[in-house]
């Protein structure tokens, strides 16, 4: 055992400060005040360097070089937090993660978004949904609107039961309104009021009109 622990042998690492000269395929090109030489960029270091950063390196004697902080920059421009390799995942075991920007926040990705919650908020003075196909599925929809305007090419429905209330109701058809039902029941309280250039009323077995007074003609 005493012969195994004099056969190691501590290699020193020093930490200075640098700054990045070139960025190639294969690392960082820095330089310190002992010269300049190529480092890997460290898994802890989730600012992406660029060229004219100042930077934290660690160097092993005789080893690899690594860039552990990106520490100031020249010109203020945008930060850049990303992984080289493998997935990227923000985590809070114990609070709530917030991603806040003064002027925007963009998601982006090639592939899907997934969101998965207990509860879904989203709150803002003026929205804009724009997709190309929209497919939902939910047991319960209910929806409060200050004023809804729809405008569609095409609009298809299946529903096993519609129930609407209205105060007032208002529609306008340029061409063809046609309704096939098994049973049509319409009732007003005041008024009924049926009018075209040409009116047809068809039955197969029993027409009838039953009023107080009828007015032919």
């Amino acid at each position: 055992m005493h012969n195994a622990a004099r056969k190691l042998k501590a290699r020193s690492v020093w930490q200075e400060f640098g700054e990045v000269i070139a960025i190639k395929p294969s690392g960082l090109r820095v330089s310190t005040s002992i010269g300049e030489f190529d480092a890997t960029r460290a898994v802890g270091c989730l600012v992406e360097p660029e060229v004219g950063d100042r930077v934290l390196v660690a160097s092993e004697e005789n080893g690899d070089s690594f860039v552990l902080s990106v520490l100031s920059r020249p010109e203020p421009k945008a930060t850049n937090i990303s992984v080289s390799d493998g997935d990227l995942i923000m985590r809070s075991t114990q609070g709530q993660v917030v991603i806040a920007g003064q002027t925007g926040v963009d998601i982006l990705t090639g592939g899907t978004a997934n969101i998965a919650a207990s509860a879904i908020e989203v709150r803002a003075a003026r929205g804009k949904f724009a997709v190309l196909f929209l497919e939902t599925l939910s047991e319960t929809v209910k929806a409060e609107f200050g004023r809804v305007k729809l405008a569609a090419q095409s609009f298809d429905s299946v529903l096993e039961r519609f129930s609407q209330r209205a105060k007032r109701s208002y529609r306008t058809v340029e061409e063809i309104d046609q309704v096939r039902a098994h049973q049509i029941d319409y009732a007003a309280e005041g008024t009924a009021r049926l009018k075209g250039e040409n009116t047809l009323v068809t039955a197969t077995d029993v027409a009838k009109i039953n009023g107080e007074q009828v007015h032919l003609g």
